[in-house]
């Protein structure tokens, strides 16, 4: 199974438990579904697990059914969305996880809650991220001013590929993801240099 997404970083804390790492393992199909099976045979149930099924040091996030299946295309029983591949996803924003982050997990229980505000390990201001951050495809040249706004926001101006400006003012939602909500956007602060907005990551100038 091909993952095609790259965005947004989580924004809420899940209901349903969730397992942490998986190292080893590949996603299997029947006339079914899909289901993931470890090394050793054993596969997930009834549970939500992060996964990077390719190996490119991004996971995403999948729920599955009481037989091992994974749901996609729908609402999971406990009310969040996955997308036709089975990835989490808030509006249009699959929900990421990066290397570097599973491994400053601490623990791997099939009990731990993916991440909310509380368990972000650096905050990063909206005035720590006042620059410029072009987008990190060479084959784009769109890019986002980002400005201190009001109270926590983040203030913004995007330049999209036709060179056409438009202004987005994104609230924050916790201590590195932040939300437009009227026009269905989501940041995520990665790192001082790095944001991901939406499915696109734009790096500082």
């Amino acid at each position: 199974m091909k993952k095609k997404f790259m965005t947004l970083a989580l924004t809420a804390a899940m209901a349903a438990s969730m397992g942490m790492t998986a190292f080893a393992g590949q996603w299997v199909q029947n006339t079914t579904g899909w289901w993931w099976q470890e090394d050793n045979g054993s596969y997930p149930v009834s549970q939500w697990k992060w996964l990077d099924g390719n190996k490119d040091g991004i996971y995403e996030c999948y729920a599955f059914d009481s037989n091992g299946y994974m749901y996609a295309d729908t609402t999971t029983p406990d009310g969040y969305t996955v997308n036709k591949d089975g990835a989490w996803t808030i509006g249009d924003s699959v929900q990421l996880k990066f290397a570097k982050d599973m491994q400053n997990e601490s623990g791997s229980s099939d009990n731990a809650s993916a991440d909310d505000s509380a368990d972000d390990k650096v905050v990063y201001t909206n005035e720590d991220m006042v620059g410029t951050f072009h987008i990190d495809d060479e084959n784009r040249d769109d890019y986002y001013e980002l400005m201190q706004g009001a109270g926590d926001s983040i203030a913004t101006i995007y330049y999209d590929t036709d060179g056409e400006s438009h202004v987005y003012n994104f609230t924050k939602v916790s201590d590195t993801k932040y939300r437009d909500s009227s026009n269905s956007r989501t940041m995520t602060i990665v790192d001082y240099d790095t944001i991901i907005v939406n499915d696109r990551t734009y790096v500082r100038e």
